[in-house]
């Protein structure tokens, strides 16, 4: 995940001049008719729902949209005359060099496009020639000139050539637009490319642009509706959608097949997968998502890898089921697939022009079999059965699964592959945000392929099944919005161009990182590895699915409710640096990141560098050591003041009166004012108009004021803590410290302390590292145990007999402990038994000498001289002290046993978990 080193440089910041290619300080044209609730009170407020793409780049030129006109900057420019101006100190007070008044130079330019409605999306093709503009309803493809022709320094308008996609088919009675994609297989040139559009209705419309063929503009190459497709038996059916004013009746698919948003599954990378960049994803408003492969133009052009990944594929699924018992339906979709695979690679491919003066580059044309349509494949179901709760997406990504190149160069000597080295899994990976400010990442492990419907007449072939199949839900993430998501929320991908897996997310208020990429390493260094799966894989692949699977991270957030959030654009250029740049209707956020993905940094742009002039700046390499480095990160986000304080005081009044119908305009403007309702209502109006302006400022200046003490607060805060740590480093320097031979040193200083704890701690990752490739060798490989790891277990095994566990071995039966602690236990039985009788006949005899005769006491009396012994003696010559002792020294015997043999077969045990 990239580091963030800062956040909206000054040179987007007011008052620079390149803060106002965001605002809008001039009043726009007089909204339409269709928008105008009535001609008094506030401007409509929009309820629009759907996607805000209203900044893209190219390279490190900008094109943004300010109220329904685009703008153009080029933002390395921007910054270079800023750093100079700076520099020389002419632009504080708008002052030329020579002491004189002197205009501020325009840092834009105005790109005048004749579009009525508001513009909601502007999407700019691979090639950097066409720029897509959307509005809700409507497409208009404008033709960009060249990078040098913008960079004039003449900054008036400049009027582009555009053109409509569809005059009656994407209209406004129609269903809204869901997403409009470049396609990344497109056989670009200087005049073709290809765009697809996708609207709420779940129509796919593929047009093929030429600007020397008007029409290819009027009519789409291929058009297929969804919900049609869904339905369908045969590839010869008629699955384009219902032309312009054409009634249809109720169908359930109006609700369960609703579009929100689309994508390709891939990018047209080397290292993709062959289907991915074929595979258009679709999301329904109700959660489902299903895929169509391949999609692709009459002329594409194809990567380094897709075809021979192609070949391999087909042949290799043909391989599988050739012995096997297979369903017919299956085999008979494999020959389709080898067909169309087959075309392909048997043709001849067509040279044309490279767009960026490169050379030529191969085309390749449609297969014409099995069919141009696809079959529909899904519902993919991301949501978990047992989860009832209502789920509405607002947008979908998808990351390609990786290629095997070990299985496309299997058996070959080609040294072309060596470069696309995957760092991938080999499964597409799934972002799905939803309007309630969720993000569900999942996985689909069995892939998407080419699949066709089959041809009419062959009725041995059935329509293969379109049940639904559920995704392998990795986690959810839900947003913490602080109460500020609104009804128009809707949250939107945007593309990290400098790092796998991940992405960034943009809803009304707050722009989010979200990066799996450790996780996905880890995951791919299992899944991938060239060894054979040994069993402590599961566990393994458990204990990385229970750890932290997204690293997540809020960038930027808008506190004014009036402001939303553009989807950003990401700027990735030496000079420029690498930065995410947004925008709302009244000033530019931006979050800078650092190039170690480059393994070089450029000066940031609140260093003391920048004083220094453009070509002073160089580009300092950034060691790999110094990665652990203490930096000193920005805690929050510059304060940018209100747009009020910007604003043009009197675009409300003057919004006001163009609202106004001609007789009142007539009695404020050429005639005496006269009381009356009307003019009652206008003042009215007009009050409410300036108090809530006024109401705004207060508020603004209010937030000022509350800024200005609590950077005063800490401010000061931050002077105490510096000499509070001053002193503290003082009394560490100048500390001593006593040995244990009594003699007085002088202690190390904090420097080598440091030094000492990062050489610590590098050992000590030096060792973890070991000791974690260690364990994960450990019984991966097969190789033999050594003579050591031999007479270890050996060892166990005979502890085991030896305590009863393992085998039985009669040979050794009495010497086992076991054994031996059941006959101790024995001996100890038979000899408490014993004692107990001869307690038992003790009793009895003192019983019955308790009552002597005068015969048996004389007789005692006679017997007793004769003993030697006292009266503790036994009846068997032992006295009973000795019989106790010899019996607790028999027990205590037995307890010291039992308590040898269970700490044996404890250790047994763990010895036997742990081998």
């Amino acid at each position: 995940m990239p580091k963030i080193i800062g956040h909206t440089p000054p040179w987007l910041s007011r008052p620079s001049p390149g803060a106002k290619i965001f605002s809008d300080p001039a009043p726009q044209s007089p909204a339409s008719p269709s928008k105008r609730s009535s001609y008094l009170g506030s401007p409509p407020h929009t309820d629009y729902q759907g996607p805000r793409r209203l900044v893209a780049s190219r390279g490190t030129e900008l094109f943004t949209v300010v109220g329904n006109k685009i703008r153009w900057a080029d933002l390395a420019a921007v910054r270079d005359e800023w750093e100079e101006n700076s520099h020389s100190g002419s632009s504080r007070f708008g002052l030329s060099r020579s002491g004189g008044d002197a205009p501020e130079p325009q840092a834009y330019r105005v790109l005048d496009v004749s579009i009525y409605y508001q513009i909601r999306q502007i999407v700019l093709s691979p090639s950097g020639i066409f720029l897509a503009i959307a509005t809700e309803h409507t497409v208009h493809i404008a033709v960009l000139p060249p990078s040098s022709r913008l960079r004039d320094h003449d900054r008036s308008p400049l009027k582009l050539k555009t053109f409509q996609l569809g005059p009656t088919i994407h209209v406004i009675p129609e269903s809204p637009l869901a997403s409009v994609l470049w396609h990344p297989l497109a056989a670009s040139t200087a005049t073709t490319d290809c765009i697809v559009t996708v609207t709420a209705e779940a129509a796919v419309r593929v047009w093929e642009l030429d600007r020397s063929n008007k029409w290819s503009f009027e009519r789409p190459a291929l058009a297929i509706d969804l919900r049609k497709l869904a339905d369908g038996v045969s590839c010869d059916q008629d699955f384009e959608p219902s032309g312009f004013g054409k009634t249809r009746g109720f169908s359930v698919d109006d609700f369960d097949m609703e579009a929100s948003a689309a994508c390709f599954g891939g990018r047209g990378k080397d290292d993709e997968d062959a289907w991915a960049s074929m595979t258009i994803w679709t999301a329904m408003r109700n959660g489902d998502i299903y895929a169509l492969c391949p999609l692709i133009p009459a002329k594409w052009k194809p990567t380094s890898t897709t075809i021979p990944s192609l070949s391999t594929n087909a042949v290799s699924r043909m391989a599988s089921i050739a012995g096997e018992d297979a369903d017919m339906d299956e085999r008979r979709a494999a020959d389709q697939q080898y067909e169309w695979v087959q075309e392909i690679d048997s043709e001849e491919p067509l040279l044309l022009e490279s767009t960026d003066s490169l050379g030529e580059f191969e085309v390749r044309l449609r297969p014409q079999n099995p069919s141009a349509i696809p079959r529909l494949q899904g519902p993919f179901a991301i949501q978990p059965e047992d989860d009832a709760a209502d789920m509405e997406i607002s947008d979908i990504y998808v990351h390609a699964a990786s290629i095997d190149e070990r299985d496309l160069v299997a058996g070959e000597d080609d040294d072309d592959f060596d470069q696309f080295t995957s760092h991938g899994v080999p499964f597409t990976t799934i972002y799905v945000a939803t309007t309630e400010n969720e993000v569900w990442f999942a996985m689909d492990l069995d892939g998407v392929s080419g699949q066709w419907l089959p041809k009419k007449g062959k009725s041995a072939f059935g329509v293969p099944s379109s049940d639904a199949k559920e995704l392998t839900l990795i986690d959810t993430f839900a947003l913490d919005d602080d109460g500020t998501s609104t009804p128009t929320n809707w949250p939107m991908f945007t593309c990290d161009v400098a790092h796998n897996y991940s992405v960034f997310l943009t809803t009304s208020k707050q722009i989010y990182s979200f990066c799996l990429n450790d996780w996905i390493t880890r995951l791919a260094a299992e899944m991938t590895g060239t060894e054979a799966v040994d069993p402590g894989m599961r566990t393994r692949l458990e204990a990385a699915c229970d750890s932290q699977i997204c690293i997540t991270n809020r960038l930027l957030s808008v506190e004014d409710p009036a402001e939303m959030f553009s989807a950003p654009t990401i700027v990735d250029d030496v000079s420029l640096g690498y930065l995410l740049l947004s925008a709302t209707p009244s000033s530019a956020y931006s979050v800078v990141f650092d190039q170690a993905h480059l393994q070089a940094s450029t000066i940031g742009p609140s260093s003391p560098e920048l004083m220094a002039t453009p070509s002073s700046r160089q580009i300092v390499a950034v060691p790999e050591q110094e990665d652990n480095d203490v930096e000193t990160l920005p805690t929050r986000s510059p304060y940018v003041p209100a747009k009020i304080f910007y604003a043009n005081h009197l675009y409300p009044i003057e919004q006001m009166k163009q609202r106004l119908p001609p007789n009142l305009k007539r009695a404020i403007a050429e005639k005496p004012m006269r009381l009356s309702p009307a003019m009652l209502e206008i003042m009215t109006v007009t009050h409410r108009t300036i108090s809530a302006q006024s109401a705004q400022l207060e508020k603004a200046a209010a937030e000022l004021f509350r800024r200005c003490e609590r950077l005063r607060e800490e401010l000061g805060g931050q002077v105490q803590q510096m000499s509070e740590l001053a002193q503290r480093l003082q009394h560490l320097k100048s500390s001593e410290e006593v040995d244990e031979d009594g003699n007085v040193t002088a202690k190390k200083s904090v420097g080598t302390r440091i030094q000492d704890a990062q050489e610590r701690q590098a050992k000590l990752s030096a060792r973890y590292e070991n000791l974690r490739r260690k364990v994960g060798r450990v019984g991966s490989a097969k190789r033999e145990l050594s003579s050591k790891e031999k007479t270890w277990i050996e060892e166990i095994d005979a502890l085991g007999h030896n305590v009863g566990i393992g085998g039985e071995d009669d040979r050794n039966a009495d010497a086992r402990l076991d054994k031996r602690f059941e006959m101790v236990k024995q001996f100890a039985q038979e000899l408490l038994e014993a004692s107990k009788s001869v307690e038992q006949q003790q009793q009895q005899a003192s019983a019955s000498e308790s009552v002597p005769s005068p015969m048996s006491a004389s007789m005692s009396a006679s017997m007793s001289t004769t003993k030697s012994g006292g009266s503790g003696t036994s009846t068997f010559g032992v006295s009973s002290r000795l019989q106790k002792e010899r019996i607790a020294d028999v027990m205590t015997m037995v307890e010291r046993e039992g308590a040898v043999i269970d700490a044996v077969m404890k250790r047994v045990e763990r010895l036997k978990v742990e081998y």
